[in-house]
């Protein structure tokens, strides 16, 4: 069984046209699997740490740290946590009229239901949600809150998301979520933009472009970026070897790996890893 807090919320009362009815956060254990079924409402999931699969419309996607995804009201998925690092997630549930009216303006459904966005936007998102399960331990009656910061999720992601850009718009979007995806799904082997660039049957330079419009840096750094995230969470958390870390983060040659450590960090694995140990429990 997994580690799952479930919170409970009080506003249907007060708004029955667009409230949250539920949330949680689940530290689930190696494999363990939910579905396939359907689910109440809509969800919105975060994964804070680990890695698992969600399963959508017969499509399986794999998601690490930083992807959310999404379920629609009575559509069956699965989900299910890695045998070797099981994901934490944290979710929302809400429904009513005005959330049917309100995801029909949103480019996320059953058919695509996993975004990866520029980190302003997952971070406000993220908080939001972190901050309305925070919120559901408190006694008084927090009605308008929920509805205001459950607005502000939905805002960010209509503004990423929205059904009704123009059709230049709505291919790049989904050439870089397509793009992302493929990253994230891979950047713990040993692929260099190329691949991705050879996967997407793109031109370089447009990928480029692609994303530095939407998330401020090309996609070379943003591998980089996740690669240096993982590697650093496993010298925090983990006694591997620095070679064992660097082929877990998709460097096949340990050299390179710390070269690129230092650059990124200041520091070398072995010093960051001195310096940010945490007691392994």
């Amino acid at each position: 069984m997994s580690m799952v807090q479930f919170y409970g919320f009080n506003n249907k009362v007060y708004n029955p046209y667009l409230y949250l009815s539920s949330g949680g956060s689940d530290l689930a254990k190696p494999m363990h699997t939910y579905g396939p079924a359907g689910r109440t409402g809509y969800m919105i999931h975060y994964v804070s740490a680990g890695k698992g699969f969600f399963t959508s419309n017969n499509k399986k996607y794999t998601l690490t740290k930083g992807a959310f995804f999404f379920i629609e009201p009575q559509k069956i998925v699965t989900m299910s946590a890695d045998k070797y690092d099981p994901w934490t997630t944290h979710w929302i549930r809400f429904t009513g009229k005005l959330a049917i009216e309100y995801m029909k303006r949103i480019n996320i459904n059953h058919t695509n239901p996993i975004f990866f966005i520029s980190d302003h936007h997952a971070q406000i998102i993220r908080d939001k949600i972190f901050e309305l399960l925070e919120l559901s331990h408190m006694e008084r009656e927090n009605d308008l809150i929920y509805t205001s910061k459950l607005l502000q999720i939905l805002d960010q992601l209509q503004i990423m998301y929205p059904k009704n850009l123009q059709e230049e718009q709505n291919s790049s979007d989904k050439l870089f979520t397509k793009a992302l995806q493929y990253i994230h799904n891979n950047y713990e082997t040993p692929i260099t933009i190329n691949d991705v660039v050879e996967y997407m049957s793109l031109d370089r330079t447009y990928l480029y472009k692609i994303f530095k419009k939407v998330i401020g840096v090309g996609p070379k750094e943003y591998l980089t970026k996740c690669r240096m995230r993982k590697a650093r969470e496993l010298l925090e958390t983990t006694d591997d070897w620095i070679n064992i870390i660097a082929y877990s983060c998709g460097y096949s040659n340990p050299l390179h790996f710390s070269r690129a450590f230092k650059h990124f960090t200041g520091l070398s694995p072995s010093i960051y890893r001195s310096n940010n140990k945490r007691l392994l429990k």
